[in-house]
């Protein structure tokens, strides 16, 4: 008799979260973002994007009290930083190197993933398009 350990050995264990060094974390770069970058508005979110100096693309994402109490508002940050994840690869978003900033809208709180999830990457290629 196997062990239930044994059955996910051959299962890929490699965490799928986004690095550090493809997140946003400082004020100074959100501002450089907001004040040098262009914007699209969408029905949950505004995307706001600038090019940068890496080699690779960043996100950060804003979430303000308006949007709900702390669990709601983590909820769309990572609904948020999955998508992201997820159409980094096909929109080649990290050959385009730049930075790119999610501020959710209050209206998110209402929705469900499959919604929020098409209208981001819905805007998320109108970027990758546009910096092609």
């Amino acid at each position: 008799m196997l062990c239930a350990a044994h059955e996910f050995d051959s299962v890929d264990t490699r965490p799928e979260a986004l690095p550090k060094e493809k997140r946003l974390a400082k004020r100074a770069e959100f501002l450089r973002v907001y004040e040098t970058g262009r914007k699209h508005f969408a029905r949950y979110c505004v995307v706001f994007f600038a090019g940068n100096d890496l080699p690779q693309s960043r996100l950060g994402v804003t979430a303000t009290k308006k949007l709900g109490k702390a669990n709601v508002r983590n909820r769309l940050k990572r609904w948020t930083r999955e998508v992201y994840r997820r159409e980094r690869g096909p929109l080649q978003l990290d050959e385009r190197a730049f930075d790119i900033v999610v501020n959710v809208k209050p209206n998110a709180a209402k929705a469900v993933f499959a919604d929020y999830s098409s209208d981001l990457a819905r805007t998320l290629r109108r970027v990758a398009s546009e910096r092609a």
